[in-house]
């Protein structure tokens, strides 16, 4: 069953929705799917390489304990590599500034941060592409398909984004059924407790810290014992049970976006604006390989291929400094040489 199969259900508690996650098989996606993915990816890294250079991430990248060197997922714009959850943080940051926190910073934030995660499980180019189509269907279909009853938690622009990258994460890094669904738990996805997109407001540091949220709560899914999870799903299902939807009326989820559409005005050319994008932080000699090597990103078995390209203009290595010695002292002072 393809993702954009999924049936409409009233169940939308964490094992209900895990249940679905789990469900779909590898598909074999058309060459329409994979261009127009590999378009957004483009437009998303462009977004994140225009904001690389703004205000907030730039402070993160100098707040103590936030994004520590030693890891290996390149911080866009930057030669420090980190964890994937605080390269999450960092790049969508940046691609939600680069958007201007327009409609698309979700989907921009959403993409950069899963690359990331798999450059950290050396995932190739085809399974990066593989992870985001899968996520954005899939978050995409539940959206369409959610009652007016559902928890607020799951309305919002923000929110589908961030169930977009908890569902891509758990498939990237190949959880089961019962961490799926802790996962979501964790990630505050199905929680009517949790605040809603408007709430908590559209300034690029609140995209980042959700999108790092995300993949922090497929992280400690994985690492958690699985009888655990299963004991996790059972508590949320005894609270949920009072809160089941009554209503088989289905609306769309309010500010629902599909995390793979481009936000661009018409005639926009994507190698323009990825150029001019690009140029805020990379060498000249970088932008033309980088855009070519997206275009052909599900061709590419190492990302890190790609993640040298993204690296700025500080992580080019210095010119060694000439040292000249002083006259005399790197000869004799006297030479029997005769001419």
């Amino acid at each position: 069953m393809s993702v954009g199969a999924t049936k409409p259900r009233s169940d939308f508690s964490a094992e209900g929705l895990a249940e679905q996650i789990s469900a779909h098989n590898a598909q074999h996606w058309d060459a329409r799917a994979v261009g127009r993915t590999k378009a957004a990816v483009i437009h998303a890294f462009g977004q994140a390489l225009s904001g690389a250079s703004t205000a907030v991430p730039k402070a993160l990248l100098t707040t103590h304990g936030v994004a520590m060197a030693g890891g290996p997922s390149l911080i866009f714009g930057t030669q420090r590599r980190t964890s994937a959850v605080d390269a999450a943080l960092i790049n969508a940051t940046a691609a939600a500034a680069g958007s201007g926190v327009s409609s698309d910073a979700g989907s921009a934030a959403y993409i950069v941060s899963l690359f990331g995660l798999c450059e950290e499980r050396r995932k190739t180019g085809q399974e990066f592409l593989d992870a985001l189509m899968f996520g954005a269907g899939l978050s995409l279909a539940v959206a369409s398909t959610v009652p007016a009853s559902a928890p607020v938690a799951m309305t919002g622009q923000l929110t589908s984004a961030l169930f977009g990258a908890v569902v891509a994460a758990t498939r990237v890094i190949k959880l089961s059924r019962p961490k799926i669904s802790s996962a979501l738990l964790i990630a505050g996805v199905t929680n009517p407790g949790g605040p809603p997109a408007s709430q908590v407001g559209p300034s690029s540091f609140m995209v980042g810290l959700s999108m790092r949220n995300g993949l922090l709560a497929a992280l400690l899914a994985e690492a958690m014992d699985e009888t655990f999870c299963i004991e996790l799903a059972k508590s949320e299902e005894g609270a949920s049970s009072s809160r089941t939807a009554s209503s088989s009326t289905l609306a769309p989820m309010e500010g629902a976006n599909d995390l793979l559409a481009i936000q661009s005005p018409p005639g926009t050319d994507l190698w323009d604006q990825f150029e001019q994008q690009a140029s805020a932080v990379l060498p000249r000699d970088h932008i033309a390989p980088l855009f070519e090597r997206l275009e052909t990103i599900d061709k590419v078995t190492d990302l890190a291929m790609v993640s040298r390209l993204l690296q700025g203009r500080s992580a080019q290595a210095a010119p060694k400094k000439i040292v000249f010695a002083s006259r005399g002292t790197h000869e004799p002072e006297e030479t029997n040489w005769v001419p």
